[in-house]
């Protein structure tokens, strides 16, 4: 059969090639004078749905590639994670709107997530993020769950400290199953039918978070000032009298809540993870009433 040249326009290094049954294949070739020059982007079969090369090219192959010739930080997990590993799977949900829309503290726990798996060394030597997903069962997920979940600390006297650190691998384990699944809804019949990530019956840590005592703060607050650091003394304070998280006092928070006119004897209060809007009195009425006369 005769392939006619595709009208459709190709972005940068790309390259087509016709198959059988007048069907084309895409391919993404690195230059040779930048594989000369240490470039470590390799050649790439992008297969035959031309919506899904052109978008893996613009979006993750062609910016590594940009930022190596700008001299910037090459993302190697994202850039150059070879199709159908664990490493393209995140890819694939760092490339979706329903990772770029997230904020930037959740993206970044999303990726502690990616280095902590993709970076679990297998006994070949290769990191988990470099393996087939094929050969990601359920069972090497259970294994890689347990083996995560102790770590140690080394405290200032050199004191070695054991731990779980189960939050935190909770956590992970979730970020790739949600990775898994909007990968496999992006490559829809290219992924395994089970997502191993899943239904993994992971369970909460047990252990109590340690509330600080009032003396705690007063000595972290002194040392902050002492340090020439005020203002961190301050968002100390009001995270203990107002219930504050960190976003609350550094984004959400605002002067004009503080004492408006309508409000003169109060302070607005936004909860951001929740929305739940509160306005806290300052004074008490009857010093109020004294300071006012």
């Amino acid at each position: 059969m005769k392939h006619h040249r595709s009208a459709l326009p190709l972005p940068r290094y790309v390259l087509r090639k016709p198959l059988k049954h007048g069907v084309w294949a895409y391919f993404f070739n690195v230059p040779t004078w930048a594989r000369r020059a240490g470039c470590k982007l390799k050649n790439e079969p992008l297969g035959s749905d031309y919506d899904a090369a052109v978008e893996r090219v613009e979006k993750i192959l062609l910016p590594a590639f940009d930022a190596w010739r700008t001299g910037g930080i090459v993302p190697t997990e994202q850039a150059i994670a070879a199709v159908g590993t664990l490493d393209w799977v995140f890819s694939e949900y760092r490339a979706d709107r329903r990772f770029t829309k997230l904020d930037a503290k959740t993206k970044r726990n999303h990726e502690v997530g990616f280095r902590l798996v993709g970076g679990y060394v297998l006994k070949n030597g290769r990191r988990l993020g470099q393996a087939s997903l094929g050969s990601i069962t359920t069972a090497i997920t259970d294994l890689v769950y347990e083996r995560l979940l102790p770590t140690t600390d080394v405290k200032a006297d050199g004191t070695v400290v054991e731990r779980e650190r189960r939050t935190t691998v909770n956590h992970a384990m979730k970020t790739c199953r949600r990775a898994w699944n909007v990968a496999e809804r992006r490559n829809p019949g290219k992924m395994p039918l089970v997502n191993p990530f899943a239904k993994m019956g992971l369970q909460s840590s047990d252990r109590e978070t340690p509330t600080a005592t009032y003396e705690q703060l007063r000595a972290f607050r002194a040392k902050a000032v002492e340090l020439g650091l005020p203002s961190l003394a301050t968002a100390s304070l009001v995270a203990w009298e107002w219930l504050q998280r960190e976003v609350d006092i550094f984004a959400t928070f605002d002067v004009s809540h503080y004492r408006p006119k309508e409000r003169p004897k109060a302070v607005r209060v936004i909860h951001e993870k929740t929305q739940e809007e509160n306005w806290i009195p300052l004074f008490d009425d009857k010093v109020w009433r004294c300071t006012r006369n």
